[in-house]
Order: C-alpha cells, then sequence, then structure tokens
C-alpha cells in the first residue's frame, strides 16, 4: 500500500480568514499533520500564493502553509482537479484532489475540498507518483482510506 494517510479540509461558509482550509475529516494517522494541531484539536491549513522558489520559477502559484510553507501544490495538467507536492522536511509526497476550487477575489471560495493522500517515502519519486494518480492506480486505496477516516469533532470548526 503506497497511500498511507488521509486528511479532507474545506472552505467554510463565513469564515473570518480568507484563505483557511479547516479539517473536516481525518484517518489522524500521520504525525506532521498532527503536529499541526492547536490547543484546541483545531486543523486548520492557509491555501495560498507561493513564495518559495519553485513559486518564482513559475512551476507552482499555490501553497499549502501553517506557520511555515508546507508543500508546493504542482500539477502537470491545468485540466485535473488533481495537485502534487511534498511534505516540506520529511521524505513523504502528497497527492491531492480538489473539489470547487477557486479563488475568486483572492479568497477560497466558501465549499471548496481539498483532499490531501500520503505516499510516506515516497517525495523522490513525485512526478511518477502524480501520474499513477492520475491515471487512477490508487482509486482503491485512497476509497479504502476515506471509508477510515473519522470525522473532526463540530466544535472543532467554524
Amino acid at each position: 500500500m503506497i497511500i498511507t494517510d488521509y486528511y479532507r479540509f474545506e472552505k467554510k461558509p463565513g469564515g473570518k480568514s480568507k484563505l483557511r482550509i479547516d479539517c473536516t475529516a481525518s484517518t489522524a494517522s500521520y504525525n506532521p499533520m498532527e503536529a499541526l494541531r492547536n490547543k484546541k484539536g483545531e486543523l486548520f491549513l492557509y491555501l495560498c500564493r507561493n513564495y518559495t522558489e519553485k513559486g518564482q520559477r513559475g512551476k507552482s502559484t499555490l501553497a499549502l502553509s501553517r506557520t511555515d510553507h508546507i508543500t508546493s501544490l504542482c500539477t502537470t495538467d491545468v485540466t485535473l482537479p488533481l495537485w502534487y507536492g511534498d511534505y516540506l522536511g520529511t521524505a513523504d509526497a502528497l497527492l491531492m484532489v480538489q473539489k470547487d476550487f477557486s479563488m475568486p477575489d483572492g479568497r477560497v471560495a466558501d465549499g471548496a475540498t481539498i483532499e490531501i493522500f500520503v505516499a510516506r517515502g515516497y517525495s523522490h519519486c513525485g512526478l511518477n507518483l502524480f501520474t499513477e494518480f492520475a491515471d487512477g492506480a490508487f482509486n482503491d486505496e485512497m476509497e479504502a482510506l476515506r471509508q477510515r477516516a473519522l470525522p473532526e469533532p463540530p466544535g472543532c470548526l467554524y
């Protein structure tokens, strides 16, 4: 099994931050992501403009961050709702599926969803992994993780 962990993030309507996306379900099994939970147990990220070298070279215009940069969001086909990256400071690849994503007026659209799938130890094969991901090679693994994921407690979302 290549895909090991799952996190679903959504942009909640009426949120104070225009770039914040909140975790709504997860396997709660990936320590680097779990370490980002605040004292209330909330897990959220910011989807923002990419200011890293990849962003400056035009290879990735968006990134996920919290207090620091987590990953650049890369794709090889802008017609697909798929991104890939790697979790900074680890050897782990991230494969992402986005739904209803747009940024009108510099704000993540309400209802946008980003699913993050972790492939531990596979950051060195990012592009090849993405190609297989786009071809549907991991659909069964992804669905199994979605089924295992637990919803976040309602008090953690706003």
